[in-house]
């Protein structure tokens, strides 16, 4: 069989094991993760790019339909023994990619391929019209397939139709026909931009850009070529139909080809003139188009230019030395590359942590959060932060600490301010006619005596009725709910915090620790809510005056004496005859013995704040242990449910507590398929290098 195309002219001892390594990575699905060389057809619509693609490739693309116009044609030539065989794909782009094309294919959702057609060449052989037939048919179905049934749509596909021509006489190498540009005007002006964009934004694609004789100031190729990074090594040009120039476009496109250094277009890789066939020379043979080529451009002003620069059998030779030139620059930085975004894969794979689809991989990877949560809580609870984050949030038996003593405070603060000592200077005068008057004037001693007046019974004159202390001690305590529920309520979200840290201690799963945290932090409420009703059953118990405390009765008398002391000590303060103290204080408890509704006043009083002081630090207690330790950190609390144990039984009475807590989402799942996918294939790259003899170039 002759020979059929560029592949022949790729025959390169040096550089086809490296073009097969790269054919080989593009079957395993490399070129999805990692850029890889290829060689990317541009060009303005009606610019003639599929009559390149035909030449270039052999295969008999239509040239005057819109059939291969809105998708990108990827053509594969693979040198393998046996017959001539070609294979038509549909291979979506990426799913995660956006490359703002409008996606028509139900391929993209998954980042298949599907097979369209094979094409066996023992009964339709590669030249003939019967293959010329079949080929555009199958082309025809799969551009339906990726288009849809309506002809004449503006609309592009980023899936890729993809064309595998294996045989003898082929070698590896990939060539990429991306749909035409169009002018800035037209619908599809930004989407073919966008679709371009992908190809040419690989910095290892080298570029066929391809011009026709109009104006090159109308060719969006051209404005292409300028933003193209390293366009001197990586952009080839080529200006096809010269035999349909227009009148006086001979200079731009004869100085164009020259490629002089100065001239506005100038590339470092040059500009190629190609005839393209004519409508009524489309059933022509290769060899014939090529023959009409030839003799084309030995006459009129073709001949003044070097021949190295026209026809297609030099523009191969030119793809053959730049295509391989570039393999071999790109193989060295390629194997590095892999390795790197296999390094990240791993990265991300282990971020995501262990699968959990399973009820099983659920119930084992919450036995064991909850195994480390509760080490680092029970840790948090006795003090011991050695093991703990060094944050203060991690330190809740300091902060439980800080919160009791602060509330502690605000109690004594709160009865020192209700009940303060009595002023020293109390008695004013020795004259006893104004005693009375002098200590019922003092402010609380004052209430107390009101209180006593207003709520007399049947008792004797010097006694005081049963109820006055009660209602004496319920004015005092009407402010104990708020102090406590106060402590409540700033203990709570700290407990939070807390757990918050305890989790992304235990747990480096962003979306574990998210679950983990909301479900603990759902319990808190609970808590709360139980610490609230115990706080009311500890201060119904305190509405009642009631204490076997020996230190009620001492204090009590300590108090009484020690306020008389002090009246005693102003009296000597005034008495001109310097009398004792002892005097004093004897006469002012003569003086109350005889006055006994103002002594019982005064005794009232202080009862009440013996029985204070003795109260405050019993219920100060009783809300840190029945309260705060009980509810808030005791067995019940979020901070020590959370065990294996419990994690077992719930797992067993609610068969949604596993899939709603330690359950992936179906993005998450996808992400983890989709990273191990990749990870197998980057693997498989790095092994198949070794076996090509390229590993450590």
């Amino acid at each position: 069989m002759p020979a059929r195309g560029i592949g022949t002219v790729l025959r390169n001892v040096d550089t086809e094991q490296k073009l097969e390594f790269i054919q080989h990575l593009k079957r395993i699905g490399v070129d999805k993760y990692v850029d890889l060389p290829q060689l990317v057809v541009v060009g303005d619509q009606s610019s003639g790019k599929s009559s390149v693609l035909q030449a270039i490739t052999r295969l008999p693309f239509p040239v005057d339909d819109n059939m291969c116009t809105r998708f990108a044609t990827e053509v594969a030539l693979q040198r393998s023994a046996g017959s001539e065989y070609i294979s038509v794909q549909i291979k979506a782009a990426p799913a995660e990619e956006d490359s703002g094309v409008e996606d028509n294919d139900d391929l993209s959702a998954t980042g298949g391929t599907e097979t369209i057609h094979d094409i066996e060449c023992t009964t339709f052989p590669f030249g003939s019209q019967e293959f010329a037939n079949e080929f555009k048919r199958v082309l025809a179905a799969a551009s339906r397939q990726l288009l849809g049934p309506e002809e004449g749509g503006q609309d592009l596909s980023k899936a890729t139709l993809t064309i595998t021509v294996k045989g003898p006489d082929e070698i590896n190498l990939t060539v990429v026909d991306i749909p035409g540009l169009v002018s800035a005007g037209h619908d599809a002006f930004e989407t073919a931009r966008a679709l371009v964009k992908r190809y040419i934004d690989n910095p290892k694609s080298i570029i066929l850009a391809v011009a026709h004789p109009a104006d090159p100031g109308t060719q969006e190729v051209f404005q292409m070529i300028k933003n193209i990074p390293n366009k001197e090594n990586r952009v080839i040009g080529v200006i096809t139909k010269c035999d349909r120039k227009q009148e006086g476009a001979d200079n731009w496109i004869l100085d164009t080809i020259k490629n002089e250094r100065h001239h506005g277009h100038y590339l470092k890789q040059g500009w190629f003139g190609l005839r393209n066939r004519l409508p009524m020379e489309q059933d022509t043979s290769n060899q014939e188009r090529d023959a009409k080529e030839a003799d084309f451009f030995t006459r009129g002003v073709w001949k003044d230019l070097s021949p190295s620069r026209l026809g297609i059998k030099h523009l191969r030779i030119a793809l053959t030395k730049m295509h391989n030139a570039h393999i071999t620059s790109s193989i060295p930085e390629l194997i590095p590359e892999i390795r790197g975004r296999l390094s990240s894969c791993d990265h991300d794979l282990a971020q995501l942590g262990k699968s959990r689809s399973l009820k099983s991989e659920q119930l084992e990877c919450m036995v064991e959060l909850a195994s480390s949560f509760s080490r680092l809580s029970e840790d948090a609870l006795d003090g011991y932060y050695h093991n703990l984050p060094d944050q203060d949030s991690a330190k809740l038996r300091k902060t439980v600490q800080d919160g009791l003593e602060e509330f502690r405070d605000s109690m004594l603060h709160h009865y020192q301010n209700s009940l303060p000592d009595l002023d020293d200077t109390i008695l004013t005068t020795l004259n006893k006619r104004t005693w009375r008057s002098s200590i019922l004037a003092e402010e609380n001693l004052e209430h107390i005596y009101r209180v006593i007046q207003a709520n007399r019974g049947r008792e004797f004159p010097d006694e005081v009725n049963q109820n006055v202390m009660g209602i004496l001690w319920r004015n005092q305590t009407t402010n104990w709910r708020t102090m406590a529920t106060a402590l409540i309520e700033n203990l709570v979200p700290k407990i939070a915090n807390t757990m918050n840290v305890l989790v992304k201690k235990a747990t480096t799963e962003q979306e574990l620790q998210i679950n983990t945290t909301n479900w603990l932090t759902s319990q808190l409420p609970a808590a709360s809510e139980a610490a609230a009703d115990e706080l009311s059953r500890v201060l119904s118990d305190e509405a009642r005056t009631w204490t076997l405390r020996p230190r009620y009765s001492t204090r009590a008398g300590a108090l009484y004496n020690a306020y008389i002391t002090d009246m005693a000590k102003s009296l000597v303060e005034l008495d001109d005859d310097d009398r004792s103290l002892e005097y004093w204080d004897l006469q002012i408890k003569l003086w109350l013995a005889g006055h006994r509704n103002v002594d019982t006043v005064l005794n009232t009083y202080v009862r009440l704040k013996a029985y204070h002081e003795v109260a405050m630090e019993r219920f100060v207690d009783n809300v840190a242990l029945q309260v705060v330790e009980r509810h808030l950190l005791g067995p019940s609390s979020a901070l020590k449910m959370f065990t294996p144990s419990y994690v077992v039984k719930m797992a067993e009475d609610d068969v949604e507590f596993l899939k709603t807590i330690a359950g992936e989402n179906e993005d998450k799942a996808v992400e983890r398929a989709n990273l191990a996918k990749e990870i197998a294939s980057l693997t498989e790259a790095l092994a198949s290098a070794v076996r090509f003899g390229i590993s450590n170039n």
